[in-house]
């Protein structure tokens, strides 16, 4: 027989009601030409997934399984189409291992640096309620809205970001490359310098000595502070700090939030246990200070408490998020709530992201121009100086 691999092979053997014994693979040599080591195999490069490419791959494989492919026989198809090496590459072994007779949720679990602990319960919830394809479709609108949300935050600072690099290079090329020519001009003057064009041109002086160790040292120091927010209270200080900032800090915040209630409502609408389901949301809020808050909260939903009285004590959730949950817990429409609390905050951090974009960009303007004025004043000052007393 003529198949892409093993696992068709048993599929169309099994329809005709056959019992497989054993399959040995044939594979046909080319004759003429050779071919070079490594030819035709694809190159694994490690590293993480992208959410895009999970979401793709959920909503693929949901749609497969709803149409009745098998599961195995959906994972063939889908490992040709899949970009991501990393991502077809657990494929791969997922395929095998369910060929071997595991299941999805197991399989899924050989691979963390792939799917989170929040893929594999879900899936495994799907499995053992036979609802595996919504619960896949479920995980895809997840990815989608936190996808379509970072996307818009990274989009609306880009520019700002932008702006803010090239104008801080320009600013150091002039301090540094044309600051010093004024500098040997005014040392022949013989004069002294006005306070400002002194403080530039020492300033310059400090850059042309530091500038090349500030520049070597500055990946250094840039490592060893991703080091330290790694570590468990370097990362507590520093989220303490982030929610602390005057006008970024409730953005963050709501962030924390907008994260909390679409994870928690997504796993509570698939049947995940809750109290599990708190577990696996706790880790994926990005803030350590809110984790820290839902600890509470998973210990007061062991000890059989609701949940809406700790998040109210821990003050770090907003009242109508405590009102949604607990009208959610009356009702018992949790996962709902949550979803409207996700879409809310998704929709305000929107709305207020664009407004600081458009704040900041005329801000970064107004900055960087008075910042070249003052230079070009402090460079011209004593120019101007030189000739007033001339004309005296």
């Amino acid at each position: 027989m003529i198949a892409d691999g093993q696992a068709e092979i048993i599929e169309i053997l099994q329809r005709r009601g056959l019992l497989i014994t054993s399959i040995q693979e044939i594979v046909s040599k080319q004759k003429g030409k050779k071919l070079g080591p490594g030819f035709g195999k694809r190159v694994v490069l490690s590293g993480r997934v992208k959410n895009d490419d999970l979401c793709i791959f959920a909503r693929q494989l949901g749609t497969l399984l709803n149409a009745g492919v098998p599961l195995l026989r959906s994972l063939a198809v889908l490992s040709k189409q899949i970009s991501s090496a990393p991502l077809q590459a657990a494929v791969d072994r997922i395929k095998e291992d369910i060929q071997g007779g595991s299941t999805l949720k197991d399989a899924l679990d050989k691979h963390p640096k792939v799917f989170s602990k929040f893929w594999v319960n879900l899936v495994g919830t799907g499995e053992a309620s036979g609802q595996l394809p919504s619960v896949l479709d479920q995980i895809a609108q997840y990815f989608e809205s936190s996808g379509e949300l970072q996307r818009k935050v990274v989009s609306a600072l880009m520019y700002p970001a932008i702006l803010l690099v090239v104008c801080t290079g320009a600013i150091l090329v002039f301090v540094v490359k044309i600051v010093p020519v004024f500098a040997s001009m005014f040392t022949s003057f013989g004069s002294e310098l006005p306070p400002i064009t002194q403080f530039v041109v020492n300033l310059s002086s400090f850059l042309r000595v530091f500038a090349l160790p500030m520049f070597l040292l500055t990946p250094v120091a840039i490592f060893g502070f991703v080091k330290l927010i790694h570590t468990s209270k370097g990362r507590l200080v520093f989220d303490q700090i982030r929610l602390g900032l005057p006008i970024f800090g409730p953005l963050f915040k709501h962030i924390a939030v907008a994260n909390f209630a679409r994870g928690l409502g997504t796993m509570i609408a698939s049947g995940v246990p809750i109290l599990y389901a708190l577990e696996i949301v706790t880790k994926t809020v990005g803030n350590r200070v809110v984790e820290d808050a839902l600890e509470t909260v998973k210990d007061s939903v062991r000890d059989g408490k609701s949940i809406a009285e700790p998040l109210e004590s821990c003050g770090i959730f907003p009242p109508m998020v405590v009102l949604m949950v607990n009208v959610g817990e009356e009702t018992g429409e949790l996962a709902d709530m949550l979803k409207h609390v996700a879409v809310f905050y998704e929709e305000r951090i929107t709305m207020v992201v664009e407004r600081l974009s458009s704040l900041i960009e005329p801000f970064m303007l107004v900055f960087m121009g008075g910042l070249v004025g003052f230079l070009v004043i402090a460079m011209f000052m004593p120019i101007f100086k030189l000739a007033t007393s001339v004309k005296m």
